[in-house]
């Protein structure tokens, strides 16, 4: 039976976690750091200048590092693939001020923005030349919200021995919006593959070694680097790959509805996200010849107010000819080894949210609303046939909140870690696996005080990673969890040096350098459980048992009219 950490006691604490979640946000909350140090490309006067394909860039030393923000990787018109940037003649100034972030709306994670001139990336390298391991992170957001900016300090990998690059991708309709007469427009994924191209391209400059890129990425990020395995566009741009709490919707969506029976479709990616938001536009009436036109003719602050609240890369596209779960069963992706994994209570922070958004966890059919609601994308599940069996497990375990435990525990296994269990599964047999459970119910609120604990929940295990350890001591991290993160940036870092020998992958070259040895996942085979201070190596099939990983192998289905 589930052991439930109780994310909603009292109707009191819906009301104020509304409060709460309305003023926190991430926005800054992981900060960023810099540096500055020589290296082959810079110049013997000043040893923080390098040279790019596009013109010199003038760094600054802080925090121990190289830091280089803001340097324009990409520019791109409006719903067009994007290119390198022309050449500039004098060398760059650099500060501690970020390029601005794509355009989207203020929230939890990301400040508001309208700016399209947006495709910038940051270099953080150590002090000392040499030629390291790369690292490229790609955060989440929903791909609505967020940027590389200041709310991610690769602090603590960077003293590891990394260089690690951190990057802007277009977000919501502007980077995503699908529909014909638009072509391909998975613009933001192919932003992040001109990042990549750059990175090959320059970061020697910078000591990195262009043949050992890893790139990382949480949530939206770490779908985008599922999507880059799928994609033929981002062959031999990376050369592994970490998926921190992206193995939701692997199915992904094509372009056109998937037809289920009469007047019953699965709906694609024009139909869940490029109609509505053109039908909220005065674009609505144009004919698919005038479209593009029409719709680059919109202010960003129109295309803002009708884009929907969240969106996904549509496949049978030229960046995505194929599903993530498609490529990884048919064996045509880019195989690299790879490192993944999930949170132990994924969805409480979703649950969260919807508290925020209104959402009735006090009564039986407010319950069943939002379950409803959570599983709508996919019309053939029995969504309440589901919901009685999570609610059955939350009564007997003696929740104090079992109505919102239940629609938590909802989103954590099915959106989230039996996806996880499965791609782990396609992935073990055609490239070098390690996965991992993060379990850390005690890891710091990174939206502010709480007055409760949402576990070890979406999006937590990130600080470990890439915050410093002062941050995460002003947020009431312990000893434990200030174990947990070293051990964490260290597996991280090795992997990325180490990541192609499978005899050492996330382990040091010494054997069990850190507090246990991560095993190579095999059939059967065990994974990491990250909990604090010490992670353990626990059976695969822990994970799966914990995450009725078999329920939904079968889940119960409606009967669909023939």
């Amino acid at each position: 039976m589930r052991k439930t950490t109780s994310i909603i006691p009292s109707r009191f604490i819906l009301s104020t976690l509304s409060a709460v979640i309305m003023a926190a946000t991430l926005s800054g909350c992981l900060s960023g750091g810099g540096g500055g140090s020589s290296n082959d490309g810079s110049s013997s006067e000043n040893p923080l200048k390098v040279t790019t394909q596009q013109g010199d860039y003038m760094g600054i030393e802080q925090d121990g590092m190289r830091v280089f923000r803001g340097i324009r990787y990409g520019v791109a018109e409006r719903f067009a693939t994007p290119v390198f940037p022309p050449a500039h003649a004098d060398a760059i100034q650099l500060n501690e001020t970020f390029g601005s972030s794509c355009p989207q709306d203020a929230s939890p994670f990301g400040e508001a923005s309208l700016d399209e001139d947006c495709l910038f990336l940051n270099v953080y390298a150590p002090e000392a030349p040499g030629e390291y391991p790369v690292m490229v992170w790609i955060h989440g957001g929903a791909f609505i919200y967020g940027s590389g900016g200041a709310s991610y300090d690769p602090v603590r990998l960077v003293e590891q021995g990394v260089v690690v690059v951190t990057l802007n991708y277009r977000l919501g309709a502007l980077g995503f919006l699908p529909h014909e007469a638009l072509g391909d427009a998975n613009f933001g994924l192919q932003d992040q593959q001109l990042a990549l191209e750059w990175v090959q391209a320059n970061i020697d400059q910078f000591d990195g070694d262009p043949e050992n890129v890893t790139i990382f990425g949480e949530s939206a990020g770490g779908h985008s680097v599922m999507s880059q395995l799928a994609s033929p566009g981002a062959a031999d741009l990376f050369h592994k790959a970490i998926i921190q709490s992206g193995s939701y919707n692997g199915a992904q969506v094509p372009l056109e509805d998937t037809p289920l029976g009469p007047d019953l479709n699965i709906p694609g990616g024009q139909s869940l996200f490029g109609l509505p938001t053109i039908a909220e536009t005065d674009c609505s009436d144009s004919p698919d010849a005038q479209l593009l036109e029409c719709l680059r003719g919109l202010s960003v602050r129109e295309l803002l107010d009708a884009q929907p609240g969240n969106i996904l890369p549509v496949t049978n596209t030229a960046t995505l000819p194929r599903s993530i779960n498609q490529a990884l069963a048919s064996g045509e992706f880019n195989e690299v080894p790879v490192m993944m994994g999930s949170n132990l209570d994924e969805g409480a922070l979703f649950t969260l949210l919807e508290v925020q958004q209104g959402a009735d966890f006090t009564t039986l059919a407010g319950y069943r609303a939002a379950v409803a609601k959570l599983l709508q994308e996919d019309p053939r599940l029995d969504a309440g046939s589901i919901g009685q069996h999570y609610l059955d497990q939350s009564i007997a375990a003696n929740s104090p909140s079992p109505f919102a435990d239940a629609h938590s525990a909802i989103g954590t296994d099915w959106r989230f870690n039996c996806p996880n269990n499965t791609q782990w599964n396609l992935l073990e047999d055609q490239v070098d696996t390690w996965g991992y459970w993060f379990t850390d119910r005690d890891a710091p609120s990174i939206l502010g005080p709480l007055p409760i604990s949402l576990g070890a929940a979406h999006s937590f295990e990130i600080q470990y990673v890439l915050s410093s350890e002062q941050t995460l001591k002003e947020r009431g991290a312990g000893e434990d969890q200030l174990a947990l993160a070293e051990h964490m940036a260290r597996y991280w870092t090795n992997f990325a040096k180490y990541g192609d020998d499978p005899a050492i992958g996330p382990n040091g070259t010494d054997g069990a350098a850190e507090a246990v040895e991560w095993p190579h996942l095999t059939s059967g085979g065990k994974i990491l459980r990250l909990d604090a201070p010490t992670p353990a190596a626990v059976d695969q099939s822990a994970f799966g048992t914990a995450h009725q990983c078999a329920y939904w192998e079968n889940p119960p289905q409606l009967t669909l009219p023939r």
